[in-house]
């Protein structure tokens, strides 16, 4: 038997490709279960007969378009830009003189102009001729910024604020990028904790202005000098206050040192803290915060208003979507359990058990995710949907490095229990991964480029069929 056709009865074929600094490492994965498609038909498919429309746009549009396709472009000629060059325009295009002209390639041009963000309008006109075709473009330029300043900043240098606005000269000059800018400023001066902070765009709104202009009124630097909780009896407030990343003065002692108040910071505490109630099954939890300032203005107390609610509990647990395992094999080891408080990490865990379980048969792209579904009297049944997925066995093994000081057997070992027709276990796959990049052989640091990883995809000198 031909050994194409035998991996094909087998199994689909993929691929694991794993990326490890200076290396990549390429596995062909059998697919145990071949079959592709929702039909349960055999033969060739039936294939309905294109309309005119599809036709006419196979053939490349009407007569007059075909004549085009394939003649020499003449020229190219730019009308319309005075803050771009005519250079930039054609740079950005494939279509250019003495070449063949071809509708794809200049409608990626046309794409490519549009992206630059620099043009409201591109309108193209041709001339055909017996010797080729000449090839006019008339664009309409967006505005372009001419210079950005600030007026009013004080304790932040402009350097900084050019960075956080993301406009410089030369940029496209819209007002959703003003407005943009407007908006991170505000954020940067409210993460300083200068929370009464007011910009103002004075220039670059109306039509003809081309230099933008923001005016700045910083206010004071507010600092927090106290946190308090209340409303909570399921929780302390010292264990609450451990879980925000706001501080305060510490009774006096860093009055004026890392006790900042942002209201962006608050913002993402009050959500801290509403997650983990939520997470222990206080769904009806809301939580919200006030600021009391002194008579400088500069100074405040922090409130933290809770409201708990109830907590809730598990009505039922069940686990649907399974093929390989009937439910009950499973449920005894999951750790949610009926008539106990909801708990957001042992449903996590639980989770990840089922595609661990999954995942070591074979079925490397299992997913699960368990779902609550709320019922009266404070009580949530949790249903986890399994989508199992196929199983997949090991083929050839080939891996390729960039560079000649790792030899090939140093990069399989990390993956020592992945044999050739052997079923892929993903834990195993997960484990490699992790004991590449503790390694002191390869690059684990992102800045420096690709750090170990592994992943699967179908290799391309295999076509899939449907057995």
């Amino acid at each position: 038997m031909d050994p194409l056709c035998d991996r094909l009865q087998r199994g689909i074929a993929f691929g694991i490709w794993l990326v490890a600094g200076s290396f990549a490492l390429v596995s062909c994965m059998d697919r145990s279960y071949a079959q592709m498609g929702g039909s349960d038909g055999v033969g060739a498919p039936a294939f309905s007969d294109p309309s005119f429309r599809d036709k006419l746009y196979e053939a490349g549009g009407f007569a007059e378009r075909e004549g085009r396709q394939g003649a020499i472009i003449l020229s190219v000629s730019i009308e319309g830009n005075s803050s771009v060059s005519e250079n930039f325009i054609l740079s950005q295009m494939q279509s250019r003189d003495d070449r063949a002209f071809d509708k794809e390639t200049f409608n990626r041009d046309i794409s490519a102009l549009y992206r630059t963000n620099l043009f409201r309008k591109v309108d193209p006109y041709f001339n055909s001729t017996p010797e080729g075709v000449h090839i006019r473009l008339i664009i309409t330029e967006k505005p372009i910024i001419r210079s950005v300043s600030f007026l009013g900043n004080e304790r932040v240098e402009e350097g900084t604020l050019k960075k956080h606005a993301g406009l410089t000269k030369g940029d496209p000059l819209d007002p959703i990028a003003l407005n943009s800018a407007k908006a991170r400023l505000i954020e940067l001066y409210q993460d300083k904790g200068m929370n009464q902070i007011d910009v103002q765009i004075l220039k670059g709104l109306k039509p003809q202005e081309r230099d933008v202009e923001f005016l700045i009124n910083e206010g004071p630097v507010e600092r927090i000098n106290s946190i308090r909780v209340i409303g909570n009896e399921a929780f302390n407030q010292d264990l609450l206050k451990a879980r925000i990343t706001s501080r305060d003065s510490r009774w006096g002692v860093t009055r004026f040192f890392g006790n900042k108040c942002s209201d962006l910071k608050l913002e993402q505490d009050r959500d801290g803290l509403l997650g983990y109630y939520r997470s222990l099954g206080y769904f009806d939890a809301r939580i919200d915060y006030h600021k009391a300032y002194d008579r400088s203005g500069e100074f405040v107390d922090v409130t933290f208003v809770i409201y708990e609610g109830n907590r809730y509990t598990i009505n039922s647990v069940s686990i649907a979507g399974m093929q390989r395992y009937a439910p009950t094999v499973l449920m005894p080891y999951l750790l949610v359990k009926s008539n106990e408080p909801f708990l957001q990490l042992n449903k996590l865990k639980d989770e990840r058990l089922l595609s661990d379980v999954f995942g070591a048969q074979g079925h490397i792209f299992c997913d699960v995710e368990g779902e609550v579904v709320y019922q009266p009297d404070h009580r949530v049944d949790i249903i986890y949907h399994v989508k199992e997925g196929d199983v997949y066995r090991a083929s050839d093994i080939n891996v390729q490095i960039d560079g000649d000081f790792t030899k090939r057997h140093v990069v399989l070992q990390p993956l020592r229990n992945l044999r050739p027709g052997e079923i892929i276990n993903r834990m195993e796959l997960e484990a490699g991964e992790r004991r590449l990049k503790y390694s002191t052989i390869f690059n684990t640091d992102p800045t420096r480029g690709e750090v170990p990883r592994v992943t699967v995809k179908p290799p391309e000198d295999l076509d899939f069929v449907r057995r």
